[in-house]
């Protein structure tokens, strides 16, 4: 028989963040080489992988058993877990139904399962998850603030089923190009030029699809590499900055800081204390 999860169970030893107003933020430790079968949840929920490597997988779905780096799992859809090696650690945001009756249809994010690998909405997980470790007077405040932000970002970057005058195919081709090259310095006329467009359609149509311009799009590139390297703890900042394609590392601090809400130093003494935390 198959499983029902209720709000806040997930097959881990779990310790509440962050609880109010319809969302909660639980950290969800998972045992060695842990096998979860097929079960499903009463509400919906995001899974934000910190620690080790988990994968997840849809009955009659493509791309079983796909790896989670940001994931959500919709209420009353059935799906399987692993997590490998020495277990892991995830974020669990969940939404109970009086927050989806406050969401009012805005949003059908919370509707399907889905993938998110890169880009805005793990800058903004990331953002949650401090605010859950630091909490203040404002936290509450803050983080409802965050999510809608969050989920905001969720939406745009869903995959869309169909576009408008058949420019599916070359938007890809410029996603492509800039998951590519965004750390060279591009510009709207030579990318348009390689997706054979003008560069004002290209401007038009890529806002429309994605949420952003070009240039966000690629800054948040920047981003998420130069925090996949700050994770590391291996180069130094200046480092960093020439290679995720900032100015300089000045540049790159500012944005970072804009962004992100801390410096880029302040972020990696953040990520070290997190460990050094998990490991005491």
């Amino acid at each position: 028989m198959l499983r029902v999860l209720e709000p806040g169970d997930y097959f881990g030893t779990t310790t509440l963040q962050y609880r109010d107003d319809g969302i909660s933020v639980v950290e969800t430790q998972f045992a060695t080489d842990l096998i979860i079968p097929q079960h499903e949840h009463v509400n919906p929920f995001f899974c934000f992988v910190l620690d080790g490597c988990g994968t997840r997988s849809w009955p009659s779905r493509r791309g079983e058993d796909g790896p989670m780096s940001l994931t959500l799992f919709p209420a009353g859809v059935p799906h399987a877990n692993c997590w490998y090696g020495a277990g892991g650690k995830a974020l669990h945001v969940e939404f109970s139904s009086s927050w989806l009756e406050r969401l009012g249809g805005r949003t059908q994010v919370l509707d399907r399962p889905g993938d998110f690998a890169s880009g805005a909405p793990l800058s903004f997980m990331r953002r949650l998850v401090r605010e859950c470790r630091e909490q203040d007077s404002a936290t509450s405040l803050a983080v409802e603030g965050l999510v809608l932000e969050f989920l905001a970002a969720c939406e745009r970057a869903a995959p869309r089923t169909a576009t408008v005058g058949g420019s599916r195919r070359w938007l890809a081709r410029v996603e492509a190009l800039l998951h590519d090259r965004f750390r060279d310095a591009l510009t709207l006329d030579e990318i348009a030029s390689d997706s054979h467009v003008c560069a004002d359609h290209l401007a038009r149509e890529f806002r429309k699809h994605y949420g952003c311009t070009v240039g966000e799009y690629v800054r948040q590139l920047r981003l998420d590499f130069a925090c996949a390297q700050l994770t590391s703890g291996r180069h130094s900042l200046k480092a960093i900055a020439q290679d995720a394609g900032f100015a300089d590392q000045s540049h790159f601090t500012r944005v970072f800081r804009r962004r992100m809400g801390l410096t880029p130093g302040a972020y990696r003494a953040q990520l070290l204390e997190d460990r050094s935390c998990t490991k005491d």
